[in-house]
């Protein structure tokens, strides 16, 4: 008789509030979780239990976060969500997975399904547009025959525009669900952002999947038309004004 393990998290944090709520989302998900006050408690748990994901406060009492996860890694891949005490902490790091606290449930739970690869939303797995081919399960992107690498950050916006494609997308939504509600006003971060994205999906070609709704935010399109997207940035162009030279 085959038995099928129960995937392992290990949440290491001080903080009792932040360590519960990720218990409870753990737990809703199907995972045990084990968990450690301390960077040290926090090896050594991962030494016995060998964690499929770890959750992991930067500020962590004894061996800091990081440096914590590096040793894990150092032992081999393993996906992990860092928690950071504000937003300037969190945009320093440059990572897609990190979190500013208090922690919500609504935005772990999103990273949590992403990180184990179940978060693709109601759409199909599958985008194919112009030549661009998106396989959202096995993370693969092609562009004309030739691999696209995303960030970890790309992948996030990538994956929420995908599971809402061809509906209009506030500007502050995208910012809390793929960043967290702390980035809601931060309105250049995202078009950032989404022109990096926007450059390996296409860039400025003819069929630019993702088109800008000015003021409003932005729509995930794959069968847009030609007519519909402006030459780079996705919006309707302006005609072209000329001025006569006086002599």
């Amino acid at each position: 008789m085959t038995t099928t393990r129960t995937p392992i998290a290990l949440v290491a944090d001080a903080d009792i509030d932040s360590v519960d709520v990720a218990r409870r989302e753990l737990r809703r998900q199907g995972m045990r979780v084990v968990t450690a006050a301390t960077g040290e408690r926090a090896l050594r748990v991962a030494e016995m239990q060998r964690p499929d994901l770890v959750i992991i406060a930067v500020e962590l009492p004894g061996i800091p976060g990081l440096e914590v996860l590096r040793r894990l890694r150092a032992r081999g891949p393993v996906p992990a969500i860092l928690l950071a005490e504000s937003r300037g902490a969190a945009r320093a790091l440059r990572s897609g997975d990190a979190i500013q606290k208090p922690v919500t449930a609504e935005l772990l739970a999103s990273r949590i399904r992403e990180l184990l690869g179940q978060d693709t939303g109601s759409t199909s797995a599958r985008i194919v547009s112009g030549g661009v081919d998106i396989d959202l399960e096995q993370r693969v992107i092609t562009r004309d025959g030739d691999p696209v690498a995303l960030t970890r950050t790309e992948w996030s916006l990538l994956v929420y525009l995908a599971a809402n494609q061809q509906q209009l997308l506030n500007s502050g939504d995208i910012l809390s669900q793929v960043w967290g509600p702390e980035y809601r006003e931060d309105l250049q971060f995202l078009r950032v952002w989404v022109s990096r994205l926007r450059a390996k999906l296409g860039g400025s070609g003819s069929r630019l999947m993702i088109r800008t709704v000015r003021g409003v935010g932005y729509i995930f399109d794959p069968d847009a038309s030609d007519a519909v997207s402006g030459e780079t940035s996705g919006e309707a162009q302006s005609p072209r004004r000329t001025t006569r030279t006086q002599r």
